[in-house]
Formats: C-alpha cells, structure tokens, sequence
C-alpha cells in the first residue's frame, strides 16, 4: 500500500500538519526463528546502525527537520507510520496504532483545553474581586472619612452651643439674683410697714376686749342666780330617772362596741335593758362577774375585738357568769375564742353570723392567693424602700399564672364554696375536703377527695389547717393562705417550711396567738400579711353586727337561736 493511501485513513486533525520523508535506509538483521516455532505476529527485526553512527539504536528518531518558518513542534504522523512499517509492523496495525494515538492525543488536547479555560475564568474572577474589593475599600475609606468630619463638625457646634447656653445661664442667674434681691428688700420694707399697723390694731383690741370683759362680769353676776336654779331643777329630774332605771333588771350584757347598727341596737334595747361592763382587764372583768353586777342578764352580745378586755370564753370565765345567762350572741363566722363544750355543760348556747361574711372573706382569701401567687409582697416591699422592683441582682422571684392550678379548699362551708366559685373565674380546678361530701348542686363541679388526697395533690395553691406532718405530705413549692382561724395553722411549721423550699409562698390574715406574729413570718418577703383584715368593710360589718343582734331579740323574744352553731345544733 502506498504512501497516499495510508494517509488517507489517518484521522483528519492531522493531515493539514503531514510532511513526511523518507528516513535514510538502515541496515536491518533478520533475527532467524527457531526450528519449529510459529510467529503469530510480525517480529520486529532489529536495527544495525551503519558503523559510523554513534547514536543508540532504540532512541534515534526518524523525524525530518522541517524548515524554521514551519516548524511547529507538530508530530510527523506518515513518517511514524512508515517507520512502523520498517519495524515490521503491518500497515493495518501501524494505522489502528494511530487511531488509539490520535484518541488519546485528541483527549488531551481537550482536557488541556477545558483546563486553560478553566484557569483564565477564575483568574477573571480573581481580578474582579480583586478590583471590587479596591472599589469597596476606597467607598469605605471615603465613607469613613466623610462620618469623622461630619461628627468632628457636629461635636464643634454642639461645644459651640453648650457654651452660648452656659453664657445665657449664668447672665439669666446674674439677673434673677439681682430681682431677688431687689424685691427681698421691698417685701422687708412691706413687713416691717405691715408689722407696725399690726401692732397699733392689736393695742387697739386689747383696749376693746378689757371693756367687754367688765361687761360681761356684770351679765355673769346677773345670770349666776338664774343657772344655778335651773341646775338644781335638771338635777332633781336626772335623780328620777335613774332610780327608774334601777328598779328596771337589764336583761342582755354588751361585751365590745358597735360601730354601724346603731337603729337595730335600739331595737333591742327596747325588749330589754342593756348593760355594759367597767372592767379594763380580765381580773376585773371576773370580779365584776362575781359581784352580782350583771344579776339577771339571758344573753350576752360579744364581738371579737371584746377579748382584749374579758380573755377568751373557757370554763373560768363561763363558771363566772350569772346563772340566768343562756346565750352568749357572737359577733362573726369563726367562734374559736369561745369554749362550745364549757358553755354546753352550763347550758348555754353559743350563736355566730356564718353567711354574712362569706363574700368579705372570700375576697380576702382570693387578695391573698393572688398576692402569694404572684409574690407582688416582695415588690411592694422594695417599691416602700425606695428600690422600685428591687436592686437589679436581687430582684423579686417571679410569680405564677392562677389559670389551670389546682386550687385545695379545707372545710366548704359557706366561705369556702364562695371561694371556689370565685377562683374558677380565674380558671383554676377547685379540690375539697369536708367531714361530709357536699351534695352535686352544692358542690358546682368541685371535686371531693379524701384529706391525704388533698394534701398530696396540692398544686401550688390550697386553704389548709396544716403542720408539720400536713407540710410532708404536700409538693414542693407550694402556696398556703389562711383566713380560717390562726388557730388552724402551726405558725413555726410554716416558717420552716418556707425555709425548706416546700411552701413558695403564703398569705396570713389570721394568727396563732394575736396579735402577735411569728417573726419567722414578718422577716420573710415572700408571706403577704393581713392583721386580720378579712370582714373589714363597712358593709360586712353591718351585716355582721344586724345578724348578731337579730340573735339576741330573738333569744329574747322566743328563747331561741338564728344561728346556733352545729356543735349545738340538738340543742336547739
């Protein structure tokens, strides 16, 4: 096959760069195969370089030497091929040798290609963000450089006014000074003027109030014969009515004050007489007791505060009182400074004013729970001592929602379902014990629960009579408010409970041994204390006094009670 036919059949890319030649015949020496063996492929026959050649064999190159102008660096594909051919390769193989060849070269013209390309885009993206970076950092140098003179000018005007103001200040103060002083001299001229017509019109009175003084000595010797008898005729009648009112037997014994229902005492004084004691103490209330001084009284109208003077009603003071006392009318819910059993076994019955409190205590109670809840004592501490909310390390702990917590009520007497129905406004779930279940319509969908129930179940908020072993029993982080009787409640449990982190906080409107208070109690920011506030209102109380008061007429009239209370209630 010749020459043109074979370049024919190389792969196009190449022809353009063909110029080939032929190499210098070379001296080949035919390498005899063994007897015997078969060639499956054209031997390559070895190449004898001429004598005078002092090149190695295998790394001379048949590659022609173009001219300068056309030297490309290109590989002279025919003359390859040709020398392949001399090889003893055959033109079949030379030219399939070349189309690997030529894929391969092809392959890496691309890659080269692609890499060049590759390398001049990121080498554009370099500069542009080279040359962005240029533009934002003059921007920046500029801008910043703009804001410092346009600051350095603000601060010089501002300097600049703030001296001008001083100016005007002080030659405004040098001015103000100046008409002070001028009108302090004109109003000391005006006093001193004022002073010395004072003084002559005060002569002028003292001369005035001598001559009526004399006047009126006259009047006074000429009235004196006159008062003196109307006197002696005043006193003859007052005489008569107080022997009246001697022989007249009181029947009913007023122990305290009423401050409102003043139309309703005179109701009842009119069906019998009232007295009231001398006494200032307990002993001399006592001795008064024993001296006959309330003979023939039946009832007997008290109030709380009345304790201060006669001590609490046990069997001392009961065995005192006269044997026609069979009442004794208190004045309020809570009856624990009365002893029911020693009144019972001298027959005397015992009546308090169970409902008309209910709606004053029931607010206090819900004042309390919120302010427990919400800690706001802590607060209006500070606010008091001047810190507003508190130092900014030490601020009040913050309190909690009453929505969705669990609300325990001890004891759902009338207070107590007024309680729940108000704390379910709030959202709270209402939980109660009583010494009996509450009928369904009573209990208006509280949940009743044994007391280790309710006492274990109290989320942070409950009414209880608890102690120590009661605190055991309960979550952590509790809130106690009582409004019941200060009785009801161990004061220094509590307070170790505070210290221990079970209760979170408390609110008290009723204590042990009033009115004194646990210091426990009164050092601690977290328990909001009421001095036993909670029927404080005017309304309550005349609701109270009316009731109490309504006890008495009609043990009076009828022998018999509005009120009694239940551990009397077969007494009746």
């Amino acid at each position: 096959m010749g020459t043109a036919a074979t370049a024919e059949k190389l792969p196009r890319f190449l022809l353009p760069r063909l110029s080939w030649q032929p190499a210098a015949p070379r001296r080949l020496a035919a390498v005899p195969l063994l007897a015997g063996q078969q060639s499956r492929a054209p031997r390559r026959p070895r190449l004898s370089p001429p004598a005078n050649d002092n090149h190695h064999p295998i790394l001379s190159r048949a590659f022609h030497a173009t001219a300068l102008r056309a030297r490309d660096h290109h590989f002279d594909t025919l003359k390859f091929v040709k020398r392949l051919r001399d090889e003893g390769f055959t033109e079949e193989q030379s030219v399939a040798m070349m189309k690997v060849l030529s894929d391969v070269v092809e392959e890496s013209i691309q890659n080269l290609t692609r890499t060049m390309v590759l390398r001049e885009d990121s080498a554009k993206a370099t500069y542009t963000q080279k040359v962005d970076f240029a533009k934002l950092r003059s921007e920046l140098l500029s801008a910043d450089s703009t804001e410092t003179n346009t600051t350095r000018g603000a601060h010089e005007r501002l300097a600049n006014d703030i001296a001008k103001l001083g100016s005007r200040l002080r030659d405004e103060v040098a001015r103000t000074q100046a008409s002070v002083r001028l009108d302090l001299n004109l109003e000391k001229g005006r006093i001193r003027e004022e002073a010395l017509s004072q003084e002559l019109k005060i002569r002028e009175t003292e001369t005035k109030i001598e001559q009526e003084v004399a006047a009126l000595r006259e009047k006074l010797e000429q009235v004196k014969f006159q008062t003196l008898q109307w006197l002696m005729g005043v006193c003859t009648g007052f005489a008569a009515v107080l022997l009246d009112m001697a022989t007249e037997k009181a029947r009913f014994l007023l122990l305290g004050s009423l401050e409102l229902a003043h139309d309703a005492l005179a109701s009842v004084a009119e069906i019998g007489g009232m007295i009231q004691p001398t006494a200032t103490n307990r002993a001399e209330f006592l001795t008064e007791c024993q001296s006959e001084a309330f003979s023939g009284i039946e009832a007997i109208f008290r109030t709380y505060g009345s304790a201060r003077i006669t001590g609490l009603f046990d069997e001392e003071l009961v065995s005192a009182l006269p044997k026609s006392c069979r009442f004794v009318c208190h004045k309020g819910a809570g009856y624990d400074q009365i002893d029911v059993a020693a009144c019972r076994a001298h027959n005397i019955r015992v009546s308090n004013t169970p409902t008309a409190v209910d709606d004053a205590t029931a607010d206090i109670t819900l004042f309390l729970l919120l302010g427990a809840l919400r800690n706001l004592n802590a607060g209006m501490q500070a606010l008091r001592a001047g810190t507003f909310r508190g130092r900014p390390d030490s601020l009040p702990a913050l309190g909690h929602d009453p929505q969705g917590k669990v609300l325990g009520i001890l004891g759902m007497g009338g207070i107590g379902r007024n309680v729940a129905a108000k704390a379910r406004v709030f959202g709270m779930r209402v939980r109660y014990h009583n010494r009996r279940r509450l009928a369904p319509a009573e209990e208006d969908g509280a949940e009743y629960v044994d007391f280790a129930t309710l006492l274990a179940e109290s989320d942070p908020n409950t009414r209880h009579i608890i102690s120590t072993k009661e605190f055991g029993m309960m979550k952590r982080g509790i809130v106690v408010v009582n409004t019941a009787r200060g009785a009801v409640m161990d004061e220094a449990a509590l307070v170790e409970a505070l210290d221990a982190g079970i209760v979170s906080s408390a609110g008290l409107d009723v204590f042990e041994k009033e009115p004194e208070v646990h210091p426990g109690l009164l050092a601690n920011d977290r328990v909001m204390l009421v001095p036993h506030m909670g029927t404080w209102t005017e309304e309550t109380e005349t609701k109270m006094e009316e009731w109490a008061l309504d006890n008495v007429r009609l043990a009076l009239q009828e022998g018999r009670l509005k009120s009694i209370v239940p551990e009397q209630k077969d007494m009746q």
